[in-house]
């Protein structure tokens, strides 16, 4: 094949690429809607070195902005495996649980990693949720998550159940959260950790 009609053959592929993108979101959404890289050092929107469109080129943290982008450390609850099974036998009266420490089931929250909770209950009432695992399979998700726990705690805390609203922003993590807690108090109400 000669050289001529090799590059025109290439032209009309490139352009096909261009109408079918077009055609799906517009030429646009190929830049703006490619996830960002794991670069922890790269400040909320700052432009990361690269090829525009790819990860780790060109992209911006903008989904990030407005958010504490240091958040506190998750201190990790030991691994169920570790931690003998709870059995309470003594219901305080008027109480919904038995006192005990009760691990949630390990619920996939979308693609970012798995949410795991661990319900602490003392004299009937949730008095601490901890985190035996989250999101945080890329730096996003991290940050995400991290800005979204306190919240989603004290709310679980305050509603004593897993009847909190989702953070904004943190939707996967959010529904994660609420399916491992309420695995966790139902283990609690018959007082048992299966």
């Amino acid at each position: 094949m000669n050289t001529s009609k090799r590059s025109k053959q290439i032209k009309a592929l490139g352009a096909s690429v261009l109408v079918v993108a077009s055609a799906v979101g517009g030429v646009n959404a190929l830049s703006s809607s490619v996830p960002v890289s794991d670069t922890p050092d790269t400040p909320v929107g700052q432009e990361i070195p690269g090829r525009p469109g790819r990860p780790g080129g060109g992209a911006r943290h903008n989904h990030l902005e407005g958010m504490d982008t240091n958040p506190p450390e998750v201190e990790l609850a030991p691994a169920e495996s570790e931690v003998e099974p709870t059995q309470s036998t003594t219901l305080v009266e008027g109480a919904d649980y038995y006192d005990g420490t009760y691990y949630g089931d390990a619920v996939r929250a979308g693609r970012w990693g798995t949410m795991q909770v661990v319900a602490v209950i003392e004299n009937g009432e949730l008095v601490d949720v901890l985190i035996a695992s989250y999101p945080n399979s890329t730096y996003e998700s991290d940050i995400i998550t991290r800005n979204a726990l306190p919240t989603l705690i004290s709310e679980a805390i305050e509603a004593q159940d897993a009847d909190v609203d989702f953070v904004s922003r943190a939707t996967d993590s959010s529904r994660a959260f609420v399916a491992s807690l309420e695995s966790a108090l139902l283990d609690a109400a018959i007082g048992l950790d299966l």
